[in-house]
């Protein structure tokens, strides 16, 4: 009869996933302000449930290709750890609750063991709704076109490095917020057991805002009035550390730390500031 050949079925993968992650920490500058009477700490509460589809090449050809694609949308929710200004210790740090759509899509490109770069498109729309669920504001929409790219090393077994760097130009609404963004990355990571993971980074990040200034002219209402970013340079530097449980697949909590001081030609909103964020955060995943 020959050789008999079984045919079996391939081991599907998924291609689809839920999450929902949520981080509550203290933050020690929570308008992120240049002057001290502007100056308070707050807790903040982000929750993000998401769901993307991220399939798994199986041709070899082109198994090099990972693309990305899902909606996301945030919950940004604060509350008062101290004193503020008279304005809001009237109405509460909560009035400035706020929530953020975010469709993507990205490309990324395993060039080769060390290295992986990604293209990458999205939307941020900002809506504020303070505590008042009826009322809907659509403060800002920012749409980023991003280049990224990855170089790692894993040594000793249990620790690896990288250097990420991403480049950006983000168009916005009001136009005056548009800017090319650019941002440089180190990271040490280390994993002394399959549980557990923990990192020590530091970043920096350099913007350069090329909008239109809306609003500007003497004629113009206060009420109407934008910020004036015309030529507006930010350099920001973050450093930070986290460590990551994962007891199971679909869990992970973990806690963090980081300290960032922002330098910027305009002081008048939240360019030059220093803050330092402590808290702690919960991740659920769902394959499928």
């Amino acid at each position: 009869m020959g050789d008999v050949q079984i045919m079996t079925q391939k081991e599907g993968k998924p291609w689809f996933f839920l999450t929902v992650d949520t981080q509550a920490f203290y933050n020690s500058n929570v308008l992120y302000a240049s002057s001290v009477s502007s100056t308070f700490a707050a807790w903040q509460i982000i929750t993000t449930p998401e769901i993307g589809f991220a399939p798994k090449i199986q041709d070899e050809q082109y198994s090099m290709f990972f693309p990305r694609g899902g909606f996301r949308y945030q919950f940004y929710t604060y509350a008062q750890a101290e004193p503020g200004p008279p304005d809001f210790n009237e109405k509460g740090i909560s009035s400035n609750n706020f929530q953020v759509a975010n469709p993507y899509g990205s490309l990324g490109w395993a060039f080769s063991e060390d290295l992986y770069l990604e293209f990458s498109v999205q939307a941020n729309i900002y809506e504020g709704t303070g505590r008042n669920w009826s009322s809907w504001d659509n403060f800002l929409s920012e749409y980023p076109f991003a280049w990224q790219a990855t170089w790692f090393k894993n040594f000793a077994e249990i620790q690896s490095v990288s250097v990420t760097a991403r480049t950006s130009y983000v168009l916005a609404d009001p136009t005056n917020f548009s800017r090319t963004d650019n941002n440089l990355t180190f990271a040490w990571v280390t994993n002394p057991m399959r549980e557990l993971n923990t990192q020590i980074y530091a970043s920096f990040r350099l913007a350069k805002y090329t909008g239109l200034q809306p609003g500007t002219s003497p004629d113009t209402p206060p009420s109407e009035k934008q910020f004036n970013n015309y030529d507006r340079l930010d350099i920001q530097q973050t450093y930070g550390a986290s460590v990551t449980w994962s007891p199971i697949e679909y869990l992970s909590l973990r806690a963090f730390v980081s300290w960032t001081k922002s330098d910027s030609t305009q002081v008048e909103e939240t360019g030059t500031f220093e803050a330092f964020n402590a808290g702690t955060g919960l991740n659920l995943i769902y394959r499928f």
